[in-house]
């Protein structure tokens, strides 16, 4: 297949799959979205790099052929939605919102977003209540590798499977 066709073909579907994570997220009822908005340029960054890194590792380490499991879908979108940090706070009137106005809940909206994004291509019940705010630290303070994190999203399947 024609990695040109192959890219925008995935970059479609992933932007279609995160607006809707997007939507489910945001539908929340701690989510202040009258103070923060979804930068559709840092989307589509994120996806741009998720893609290329993920296109990188099947042309050095896979089979011709093979494509990327959707364990490593979550941990390279997640790294790089967590890295690019595409939920900004609204300004008005040039100003960003008050610091009474902030939030815990805004202050680690990106990396509850990256959670979420990661949950998202996982089977079963996502990520354990428990891993949870680990992954939440490791999107806002760590560089960790998308094969890493793809691994970690593996056993979060396998945990969440194994609790039934």
């Amino acid at each position: 297949m024609d990695s040109g066709f192959w890219r925008k073909k995935v970059q479609r579907e992933l932007k279609s799959h995160i607006l809707n994570v997007y939507g489910i997220f945001s539908a929340k009822d701690d989510f202040h979205g009258h103070l923060s908005e979804l930068n559709k340029m840092l989307l589509a960054k994120a996806i741009d790099n998720a893609i290329e890194d993920l296109q990188r590792m099947s042309l050095f380490h896979f089979e011709k052929g093979k494509e990327p499991d959707r364990h490593k879908y979550a941990g390279f979108v997640a790294k790089w939605i967590a890295k690019e940090r595409p939920i900004q706070l609204i300004q008005r009137d040039g100003a960003a919102p008050p610091l009474s106005l902030v939030t815990e809940k805004l202050y680690w909206i990106n990396a509850l977003f990256a959670v979420h994004v990661m949950s998202s291509f996982l089977r079963g019940k996502g990520i354990p209540p428990r891993i949870g705010p680990y992954l939440k630290y490791i999107f806002s303070f760590r560089e960790e590798r998308g094969e890493t994190l793809a691994l970690i999203a593996y056993f979060c399947e396998k945990m969440s499977q194994d609790s039934k």
